[in-house]
């Protein structure tokens, strides 16, 4: 579906998977494939499966197009049209309209109905499955993309980590930082964690703060939650030692009498984050810190082989950091 112009398009799609927002960026993609060709509004119409008259999205499809290749015919919630529709889609199938490009688009339809069979045959049938954790990054650099920004991979991690897995928070923050970027065509973390707002049930940010400011309690109340919310442990545990380990850069910093404007400039942070870490740094001694990411590698090892159950690990980590001294 990445192709430009009309000519390649398929007679029939089926677009399916559970996260709806994929299933947007896929129909959008066609529509803006056609509107770089021709007048939208002219050669496109919109069914809702579940109401749609089948015989009215049939003489949709035989239409001939307005001054354009092709036009497109979309039928959303397609998996909830009645059997006999779709047993007519199916038939549809065998001898579709060569100037169209009917787009089904559903949340699930079982491979062995003669209908996904049939577009499974003409080459239409894409699944968009839930990304997983590591593949975020990657989709929010798609995002910015499509809106003519370009994030390194660092900025998108930093977005992904402010506001979790949900997809269309992802989405909505994107909108944000791009309307603060302006002109700039190029972003990057800090760009990032200047607009972000937390909009994750519990922010990431949160549970970072609570160890730095040595609150147990606390920064484990909101662990819990954040895997509650699908956090993975792994994932967390990662985040903690980076944290901790830009704690101990700023605490070293600061034992040199470096001024924050300084700090800022060494590590590449914005001003406002730096005096954030560096209210937080001055609760460790630097050997705090420093005895903290040993013990974090031994907690990793013990996550990995399951010597202990991973968020116990993690845990037991969290309290000894924060109450060490």
């Amino acid at each position: 579906m990445a192709s430009s112009g009309l000519a390649d398009l398929k007679p029939v799609y089926l677009i399916h998977g559970e996260e709806d927002l994929l299933l947007e960026r896929a129909v959008r993609r066609l529509r803006d494939r056609l509107g770089a060709d021709a007048d939208v509004e002219l050669n496109m119409g919109v069914f809702d499966g579940a109401s749609a008259d089948l015989d009215e999205i049939i003489v949709a499809a035989n239409t001939l197009p307005f001054m354009s290749e092709r036009r497109l015919v979309i039928v959303r919630d397609a998996d909830k049209m009645p059997k006999e529709a779709m047993h007519a889609l199916a038939d549809y199938c065998e001898s579709p309209a060569e100037h169209t490009a009917l787009v089904l688009v559903a949340r699930k339809l079982a491979k062995n109905t003669r209908l996904y069979k049939a577009v499974d045959r003409l080459g239409g049938v894409f699944e968009f499955k839930a990304p997983r954790r590591g593949e975020l990054p990657g989709l929010v650099a798609e995002m910015f993309d499509e809106r003519g920004k370009a994030v390194d991979r660092a900025g998108a991690s930093a977005l992904v980590d402010a506001v979790g897995a949900d997809l269309r928070a992802l989405e909505s923050e994107v909108d944000k930082v791009v309307a603060h970027a302006g002109e700039d065509d190029r972003l990057g973390t800090q760009d990032i964690l200047e607009v972000v707002s937390a909009t994750a049930p519990t922010s990431v940010f949160e549970y970072l703060d609570a160890i730095g400011v040595r609150d147990t309690g606390e920064a484990l109340t909101l662990l819990a939650r954040l895997i509650a919310d699908g956090e993975h442990v792994h994932g967390l545990h990662q985040l903690s030692v980076r944290h901790v380990r830009s704690l101990l850069s700023v605490r070293t910093l600061l034992g040199r009498d470096v001024s924050t404007a300084e700090i800022a400039s060494t590590l590449g942070r914005p001003g406002w984050l730096v005096k954030r870490l560096s209210r937080q740094a001055s609760r460790f001694e630097e050997d705090e810190l420093a005895r903290a990411l040993v013990l974090a590698a031994s907690t990793e090892a013990d996550m990995k082989t399951s010597r202990v159950d991973a968020r116990l690990a993690l845990e037991r980590w969290v309290v000894e950091v924060c109450s060490s001294g």
